[in-house]
């Protein structure tokens, strides 16, 4: 069962993977974007999707992040003792 703390953590994980290629595609010092204008183009469009991708992933991830306080009546502990909250279902 993947929990909302192991989806953050990948969406983390896409999110700076996908910042990288971001930064990569972008960096004026890297050959396609000192030589032909149609390569330099393409990069930027690649790289400007790489940044719309970043900006969803974020947003998704504002999404699983609960607005709970996580009551104390409502913590629980799982089998393997982790606790987490009953209301969001968030591990804390």
């Amino acid at each position: 069962m993947m929990t909302v703390k192991k989806a953050l953590e990948m969406i983390d994980f896409l999110m700076a993977y996908e910042k990288k290629m971001q930064d990569t595609l972008a960096d004026p010092t890297k050959s396609w974007n000192v030589g032909t204008p149609n390569i330099k183009d393409l990069a930027k469009t690649l790289s400007d999707s790489h940044q719309d991708s970043v900006h969803i992933l974020d947003t998704i991830k504002k999404e699983l992040i609960p607005n709970c306080k996580h009551p104390k009546k409502m913590r629980d502990k799982s089998a393997d003792g982790q606790m987490y909250c009953m209301n969001c279902n968030f591990d804390l």
